[in-house]
């Protein structure tokens, strides 16, 4: 008889039963979380913008939640070594559904009349996501432990999805209640009070679902983890190595284009709801439509993928990447408001969907195929702080632009086309030094009209802290 706390082998049938019972509730964990995010994360640039923020203080909020996540992530994995996953994982999210306390707070003081509350709430706006990535390495490593790998991809597919519809239907409810409170406040002559009482309800609706999803990641079964001895190497060891391998020089080109993808990303947002007025349905119809058109188009981009190269999928959606800003900006030649609106709703959200849904995939394809497995979870924080920082300085250029204004444009405007020609110039110069580093066909246009199957979506996510791990142990 094994006694309870034993170590046993991971196909014992207890064992079984528990891993598939954590499975099952992590499903409704991910669609719980992704609620969370739909109500609060996908809000807080327009309830910064309600508590009258600048274009730039905007800017500079999206670059501080770009830097401090992947400064964080650096170290974060360390957690793991000296504290059990599941409670790193816990009091990480514990700390997110607390900080909504104050973010809220910062809407009700804003209201009577408290000065600089914009600068308090992109503070917690920034410890909010610093706390997020704190948690998120010892997450992946936890459901890493869980799934096998040959399953990986299948059940993350079947996670995703229903977290994905979960967190469009949270936007799209989010958007109807904030449209249905500012309409109230317009019939009571107090549009700001209602408009932030819509805000209000939204993110208590955010701690409330990420408190569903915190009670049932604590009923989930983790593994014991035995680390192994630090074997990795140093960000200036991998930065001078960066030039002549492959990896580098990817991870060069990533950063790099982070700088010119960041300096128009916090500003779709500004031009939707400030400059053209749109109401909060519109504004989160444009957004979603964005997301849809990835999920339609990631079946294609991923076979594609496998047969043709990650290198070459990169280049024609990089390219493609280019052209989103610019295509807002062809918006400014639209008279009618309603054709505004729907030019948005499709023709740069096609765009952009396809290009963003083939580079995410592909970039995140070719870590596995270019960094062993030992390396690969140095290799992919380091990347992800070049990432980081590049968005941070992309984000800060846009902030300078916004806030000095430019005389002969729409400012938005202005920074789109900015943003448009220093992709440009990244796709063209940076792409060319790209290499493939595994056997690919030749690649031939024809296959995206012969393969396009939209309603067979699957998006992938796995975890890379296989340097860390020396032993899972499972017990009863």
């Amino acid at each position: 008889m094994v006694r309870k706390g034993s170590v046993v082998r991971v196909d014992h049938p207890i064992v079984q039963k528990k891993i598939n019972k954590s499975l099952d509730l992590s499903v409704r964990e991910g669609s719980l979380n992704s609620m969370s995010s739909g109500f609060g994360l996908s809000y807080l640039s327009p309830f910064a913008l309600a508590l009258n923020a600048t274009s730039s203080q905007v800017g500079i909020l999206h670059a501080i939640i770009s830097l401090l996540p992947s400064i964080v992530q650096v170290k974060a994995s360390e957690l793991i070594r000296k504290f059990p996953r599941k409670k790193i994982t816990l009091k990480s999210i514990m700390a997110l559904i607390l900080l909504w306390i104050p973010i809220i707070l910062t809407g009700v003081l804003f209201y009577m009349g408290v000065p600089h509350m914009i600068w308090v709430l992109i503070t917690l706006i920034g410890l909010f996501y610093v706390f997020g990535a704190m948690g998120s390495p010892a997450w992946f490593s936890w459901m890493g432990s869980l799934i096998p790998e040959e399953r990986r991809g299948k059940y993350f597919a079947k996670r995703n999805r229903i977290a994905g519809f979960s967190g469009l239907i949270a936007m799209i409810v989010g958007a109807i209640i904030l449209d249905s409170m500012k309409g109230v406040g317009v019939s009571r002559g107090n549009v700001l009070g209602y408009t932030l009482l819509g805000f209000g309800i939204l993110f208590v609706l955010a701690a409330l679902t990420r408190f569903g999803s915190w009670t049932l990641l604590a009923k989930q079964y983790e593994p014991r983890l035995k680390v192994r001895k630090k074997d990795g190497f140093s960000l200036w060891q991998f930065l001078k190595m960066a030039p002549s391998t492959p990896f580098g020089r990817f991870t060069l080109f990533r950063g790099v284009f982070s700088i010119a993808i960041g300096i128009a990303g916090p500003f779709f947002a500004v031009y939707m709801l400030r400059d053209l007025g749109f109401s909060y349905m519109w504004f989160m119809g444009v957004t979603v439509s964005g997301i849809v058109f990835q999920l339609l188009f990631l079946p294609l981009l991923g076979k594609a993928s496998d047969r043709f190269g990650n290198v070459r999928i990169m280049g024609i959606c990089s390219g493609l990447i280019f052209l989103a800003p610019l295509l807002w900006i062809a918006s400014a030649w639209i008279s009618s408001d309603f054709g505004v609106k729907i030019y948005l709703l499709f023709v740069p959200a096609i765009t952009s969907g396809f290009a963003f849904a083939g580079y995410n995939l592909a970039t995140n394809n070719y870590v596995y195929d270019a960094v062993s497995v030992q390396k690969r979870g140095f290799g992919v924080s380091y990347m992800n702080l070049l990432v980081g920082v590049g968005t941070f300085i992309g984000a800060g250029i846009g902030s300078l632009i916004a806030l000095v204004g430019v005389p002969f444009m729409n400012t938005m405007l202005f920074i789109f086309l900015i943003s448009g020609i220093g992709r440009f110039f990244v796709v063209v110069f940076g792409i060319k030094y790209l290499r493939e580093v595994r056997h690919v066909k030749k690649f031939s246009s024809h296959y995206f009209i012969r393969e396009f199957r939209p309603m067979q979506g699957i998006v992938r996510e796995v975890h890379y802290l296989g340097h860390l791990v020396k032993k899972v142990e499972h017990y009863i």
